[in-house]
């Protein structure tokens, strides 16, 4: 992965050459590169995994902080009454990570049911997953004893590892289609710095199609009828940088938000995006927008890093993850209005260093 000096070959070729980099540094140069946040580093990270336990509760405020700069204007913050509604007890199953340090064996990746029970590790040496539209799979970034980093698919409880699919130090942040045939991933040249060139691999049972998007970036997602994808890039030599949508097929990208957004997933009936961006305080929560860039909404209103978030399958409810105003980091699931909000299950750090790029994923 990043953190392994793991020579892999990269058998990307471009296809398509549209004009958007990733999110581009301070001072942008002809042919920008990826300049990654700084991000804060959440409380002291445990010297072994603990288990997740499944909370019930009121939450408390949704925290977040990314030193991250904001180039568009600020909605003014979600305010939650008391007498906001509980969501509806979600349905089906959530995978996320839990690492509990810096070095590949202590990254895990867990499955536990959509309400927050029955929380169970499935891999080790295991980061990024994205389940197949049944929930039968997951794909995820791995280093298998014996084999190349990259892209591998396992069963959804762990067992039946294939792969992998794609090799690369690099590879990340993966998404899978609904249709379940196309997974599309970034895959950096650097170590360290998640965000790169975004390919698609469709699952042919060969693995040998590959689509190069002609794009930059990080995070992809896609739209529910799969022609589009969501990602967070920048303008080419520009500091202009936000929530990016380009065509599956080509002819170009355009750009949704100005806000430093990443992190997106796209509604199950394609009218709204969530994300995660700075308020303009220092602190990082969860909005919603719209595709067309308009009628953004500001979600949480934590003290610290609020992020990762993903829609239900119904599109009722929003899970995220949240470090609780700096205490400990526990997943959370919301109405899709922001209200409602409870803790699901407690105790899930993610990567320390790479939190933001993360994700989660659920299925039914």
């Amino acid at each position: 992965m990043f953190w392994h000096k793991l020579s892999a070959s990269i058998f990307i070729s471009l296809i398509l050459a549209i004009g958007v980099t990733a999110c581009g540094s301070a001072t942008p140069t002809s042919a920008p590169t990826l300049a990654l946040p700084t991000l804060a580093v959440p409380p002291s990270v445990p010297a072994a995994p603990v288990a997740p336990s499944p909370v019930v509760g009121a939450p408390t405020d949704a925290p977040t902080k990314f030193a991250v700069a904001v180039g568009a204007t600020e909605t003014p913050r979600a305010t939650n009454t008391a007498a906001a509604p509980k969501p509806s007890a979600p349905t089906g199953k959530i995978a996320y990570s839990v690492v509990t340090g810096r070095e590949p064996r202590f990254f895990t990746i867990w499955v536990a049911n959509a309400n927050g029970s029955n929380p169970r590790q499935i891999l080790t040496h295991a980061l990024w997953p994205t389940f197949s539209p049944d929930g039968k799979q997951v794909a995820f970034y791995g280093r298998m004893e014996g084999r190349s980093e990259g892209l591998y698919l396992a069963n959804s409880d762990g067992g039946g590892i294939t792969g992998p699919v794609v090799v690369g130090v690099g590879v990340c942040c993966m998404n899978w289609s609904r249709d379940g045939q196309w997974i599309v991933y970034t895959n950096s040249p650097r170590q360290n710095q998640p965000g790169g060139p975004i390919a698609m691999v469709k699952l042919d049972g060969v693995f040998k199609t590959i689509v190069n998007l002609g794009v930059d970036g990080n995070g992809p997602t896609f739209s529910p009828d799969g022609k589009q994808i969501v990602f967070s890039g920048c303008m080419p030599n520009t500091n202009t940088c936000g929530l990016m949508i380009a065509s599956t097929s080509g002819g170009g990208a355009r750009q949704v938000t100005t806000d430093n957004g990443g992190n997106a997933d796209w509604s199950p009936r394609g009218d709204k995006i969530v994300y995660q961006t700075s308020d303009g305080a220092g602190h990082r929560q969860v909005f919603t927008v719209n595709p067309d860039g308009s009628g953004k909404k500001q979600l949480t209103t934590g003290k610290s890093n609020d992020g990762q978030p993903v829609w239900s399958r119904d599109g009722g409810s929003i899970f995220w993850r949240s470090d609780q105003n700096g205490t400990a980091w526990a997943i959370y699931v919301m109405n899709a209005d922001g209200s409602g909000q409870r803790k699901l299950i407690d105790n899930t750090p993610p990567h320390p260093d790479l939190w933001g790029w993360e994700a989660l994923s659920v299925a039914p």
